[in-house]
C-alpha cells in the first residue's frame, strides 16, 4: 500500500517545541495583560478609598489641593501600568492656575496623559456617575458630569463648565473636535473658546501623540475592555505631550482653527527613538 504525503501543505505540527513555545508565550502575555487589567482598576479603587476617606475627614469634600494632589498622583501611577512612556517636550509649561486646556484626541489614554502633567477634570456623560466605583470616583475627582443629549444641553455644560473653572478654581480639559479621531482631521468646534472668552478664562492648548498611534488609538467600534486589552499584551507604547503659548480669546471661531492646525502639525507626530 502506498503511503499517504502530507506534502507541503500540510499543517504545522503542533506538539512540536516551536509551538508548544508559541503557546506558552501567548499564555503568558494573557496572563501578564489580566494582571495588568486587574492593576489598572485596582489603582482607581485604591484611590477612590483613599479619596472618601480624605473627603469624609474634611466634611464631604477635597480641598482643592487635596483634589490636585490625589489626580496627579494616580495618573503618574497609572501611565506605566498602561504601557505608557511618556515624553514632554517644548518649553512652554501648563499654567497653574484655572484654566481650560484644549487638545486632540485619539484616545482615553489622553485623559491620564494630561492628568499627569497638570491636575484636570474632564467632561463627561450623566449616565457615567451611576456606574460603579467609576461614577463615584469621578465624582470625588471633581469630573462634570452633563446630560449632552438634552434639551438645553449646551447651556447646561456651559454654567457646569464657568462653575468649575471660576468657582470651584478646577482647571478643565476638553477635546473640541468632539471625538477620537486618528488623524484629527474634524475641524474644532469653537463653543470652548466662547465660553473661555466670556468667563476671561486662559485657553492653553495642547497636542499629543503615540507610537505606534494606530495601537494607543481608540476610534470607530472600539470597545474599552478588548482595545485595553490589546494595549496591555502588545508592550510599551511612546507617548508624547507638547504645551502650547497660552491664549486669552478674542475671535473664538479663529482661535479654534489655529489650534487645530498647531495641533495636527506632522512633524511632532514623528517620535523617535
Amino acid at each position: 500500500m502506498a503511503s499517504l504525503s502530507l506534502g507541503s501543505g500540510a499543517p504545522a505540527n503542533l506538539d512540536g517545541p516551536e509551538a508548544r513555545g508559541g503557546f506558552k508565550t501567548a499564555i503568558v502575555g494573557s496572563l501578564h495583560a489580566l494582571r495588568t487589567l486587574y492593576r489598572v482598576f485596582a489603582s482607581i479603587i485604591r484611590y477612590h478609598r483613599m479619596a472618601a476617606r480624605a473627603a469624609s475627614q474634611q466634611g464631604g469634600s477635597l480641598p482643592l489641593n487635596d483634589l490636585q494632589g490625589f489626580i496627579t498622583s494616580w495618573a503618574n501611577q497609572a501611565l506605566p501600568l498602561l504601557n505608557l512612556q511618556l515624553e514632554r517636550v517644548g518649553p512652554t509649561l501648563p499654567l497653574q492656575q484655572p484654566t481650560l486646556f484644549v487638545g486632540n484626541h485619539l484616545s482615553y489614554l489622553d485623559i491620564p496623559l494630561l492628568m499627569s502633567q497638570v491636575p484636570v477634570v474632564f467632561l463627561g456623560k450623566a449616565e457615567i456617575a451611576k456606574w460603579p466605583i467609576l461614577g463615584s470616583a469621578g465624582q470625588l475627582a471633581g469630573v462634570v458630569f452633563v446630560k449632552r443629549d438634552s434639551d438645553g444641553s449646551r447651556r447646561e455644560a456651559t454654567r457646569a463648565i464657568l462653575d468649575c473653572l471660576q468657582n470651584r478654581g478646577m482647571s478643565l480639559g476638553l477635546f473640541p473636535a468632539g471625538t477620537t479621531t486618528l488623524e484629527e482631521d474634524r475641524p474644532w468646534r469653537a463653543g470652548a473658546f466662547r465660553i473661555a472668552r466670556a468667563g476671561k478664562i486662559p485657553v492653553q492648548p495642547f497636542r499629543l501623540t503615540y507610537e505606534p498611534r494606530a495601537k494607543a488609538a481608540f476610534v470607530g467600534k472600539d470597545a474599552l475592555l478588548p482595545h485595553l486589552y490589546r494595549l496591555l499584551r502588545s508592550g510599551p507604547v511612546k507617548a508624547r505631550i507638547e504645551f502650547g503659548e497660552p491664549l486669552m480669546i478674542e475671535d473664538p471661531h479663529a482661535a479654534a482653527q489655529t489650534c487645530w492646525a498647531w495641533s495636527r502639525d506632522s512633524n511632532f507626530r514623528q517620535i523617535q527613538d
